[in-house]
């Protein structure tokens, strides 16, 4: 599992279709940025994961698995 929230968006991100949040904005997230509430909930979906597991980690069942992510 990914260490830090950080992380986890970044993961996020990688299995969200293109155009989830405007650009300027996800490359702030993957800088290490922390997003907005609006755009956590948005990336969250379109990962298939939740908010709470973007943020946390937990529970662990919502993790986005390997093998849905991509490199980036």
């Amino acid at each position: 599992m990914t260490a830090t929230m950080a992380d986890r968006v970044r993961a996020a991100l990688a299995v969200a279709r293109p155009g989830t949040v405007p650009a300027r904005f996800e490359a702030a997230y993957q800088a290490g940025g922390t997003p907005t509430s609006t755009h956590l909930i948005a990336i969250a979906a379109a990962a298939g994961t939740t908010p709470i597991w973007l943020m946390t980690g937990w529970p662990a069942a919502q993790a986005i698995p390997d093998t849905e992510r991509t490199s980036s």
